[in-house]
């Protein structure tokens, strides 16, 4: 809670430093002393500094999240020696070894093109000494010549390691969602 409080969310520091701000002012209105004075300029002066640190450590679940982004720009734009770089040697999804994967997933994105992608609700986990996982929401446009779907939404669970080059993803799950309810990550490969 205090990570997210202090490096993951901007906004929620912003709001909770103005309110304690606001606090020390009052105190210090009420009490005219030196000391609460020094204590309200201290706190006027921490509010950079803590806005400063805040958006220059990114931490581990903030770099899944913009690593999901980055594969999610990666299909959009059907980079597939990119995602390539990205997938774990021992990757398997849905009975799909990594060179089969790769195969069907050129196929897919030959016939379909992905647009817009939106990546949001996301819930992260990384545990020390675990792979991390990532649940999250998506929301593209497909087109193909047999299908239009203006806003397709799906649900997914990647299960990522720290590789040598940054992180990589060892598994990849379909959770269902209407209107298509696919929970087998191959049945999106076609």
């Amino acid at each position: 809670m205090i990570t997210h409080l202090l490096f993951e969310s901007l906004w929620l520091l912003a709001a909770g430093a103005a309110t304690v701000e606001l606090v020390l002012i009052a105190v210090w209105s009420r009490r005219r002393s030196p000391g609460s004075a020094r204590v309200a300029t201290a706190g006027l002066a921490a509010i950079p500094l803590l806005m400063v640190i805040s958006a220059a450590v990114e931490t581990p679940r903030e770099e899944v999240t913009a690593f999901c982004g980055e594969l999610a720009m990666l299909v959009e734009h059907g980079d597939l020696a990119g995602i390539e770089r990205r997938l774990a040697p021992e990757i398997e999804v849905g009975g799909l070894g990594r060179d089969e994967l790769l195969a069907r997933l050129k196929t897919t994105l030959t016939r379909y093109h992905v647009s817009d992608p939106h990546l949001h609700g996301f819930e992260v986990a990384v545990p020390r000494g675990a792979p991390a996982v990532a649940r999250f929401d998506a929301l593209c446009r497909v087109r193909g010549s047999e299908l239009v779907y203006e806003w397709l939404p799906s649900r997914w669970r990647l299960t990522l390691r720290r590789g040598d080059s940054g992180w990589l993803v060892a598994a990849i799950e379909s959770l269902p969602v209407p209107p298509l309810n696919l929970e087998d990550p191959r049945d999106w490969l076609r």
